[in-house]
């Protein structure tokens, strides 16, 4: 074994839904382990996605932000194409962009539900599509999908299942398109974490931007005592062997490896990244 097989230096990576939480975590350590990174997302006002992509800059990397719709096949398309002007070409993609919805699934309405489907799912699907050409036709790459242990195990968190639904869907795409691309030697992969730090929770993004939707009859609010203990079982031993939650730079690594040559024969996997969860 080689420590060489885990640098991605001369390899250009895409992530999208780049700008904060996990997908900056991802951006950062591909950057970190040598890669030119382009970093996409929906929101580019705030300024945190250029900053991203700037520190990418300060490492001495190539850095792109870039604004995308990825529900939308044109953004789609438009976005690949500047990559590829810009790095030269696509060697790695994450998938990383996430939309919640915190109504349970029998609340959950159409508009909320097509939502949920066109970032998490579809989005996931036109990106394939677009960069899946790419890289058959250089005859190597590496697409990691975000997927999540609620994907693989029914959510404790009734609110949470329409995510688990199409987190599943993820987790089946994953294996699909290793399927598929696995002859011209495109592997592909997903990550599925549990419990993961956050600077802003994404459901907040979604409300913020469309308050008509924040739900009209929230559940009652937990005591801070409720929540304390609720917070405790979350990462206590019987439910997160670990007993805590993960950092990005955690969950980065594990993408560092499936990107990288060390996992060369690894393809169709969905990784859990959980602190023993799925144990």
């Amino acid at each position: 074994m080689s420590l060489a097989q885990f640098s991605l230096q001369g390899k250009k990576a895409l992530v999208v839904g780049g700008r904060r939480n996990m997908g900056k975590g991802f951006a950062l350590g591909l950057a970190e382990a040598g890669a030119d990174v382009a970093v996409a997302d929906l929101q580019v006002d705030d300024g945190r996605l250029q900053a991203v992509a700037d520190e990418i800059t300060g490492m001495g990397r190539r850095g792109l932000a870039a604004q995308v719709d990825i529900s939308s096949k044109t953004s789609v398309d438009e976005l690949v194409a500047e990559v590829v002007e810009s790095l030269g070409g696509i060697d790695i993609l994450m998938n990383v962009a996430v939309m919640y919805h915190r109504r349970s699934l029998p609340e959950l309405d159409e508009d909320g539900w097509d939502r949920l489907t066109d970032v998490n799912l579809k989005g996931y699907w036109l990106m394939h599509q677009a960069v899946a050409p790419i890289m058959q036709a250089q005859r190597s790459g590496s697409i990691i999908n975000l997927s999540s242990r609620g994907g693989l195990k029914a959510h404790a968190d009734k609110a949470m299942g329409n995510y688990a639904i199409i987190k599943a869907g993820v987790a089946m795409m994953t294996r699909q398109y290793c399927r598929y691309l696995g002859p011209y030697n495109v592997r592909v992969n997903a990550i599925a974490p549990s419990l993961v730090e956050w600077e802003q929770h994404p459901a907040g993004d979604y409300y913020r931007d469309n308050p008509e939707k924040i739900p009209k009859e929230p559940s009652p609010a937990p005591t801070p005592t409720e929540l304390e203990k609720f917070e405790a079982w979350l990462t206590g031993p019987e439910n997160l062997p670990l007993g805590r939650v993960a950092t990005f730079e955690e969950m980065a690594n594990a993408a560092v490896f499936l990107a990288s040559d060390a996992s060369s024969y690894i393809t169709g996997q969905v990784l859990c990244v959980d602190g023993g969860y799925m144990a």
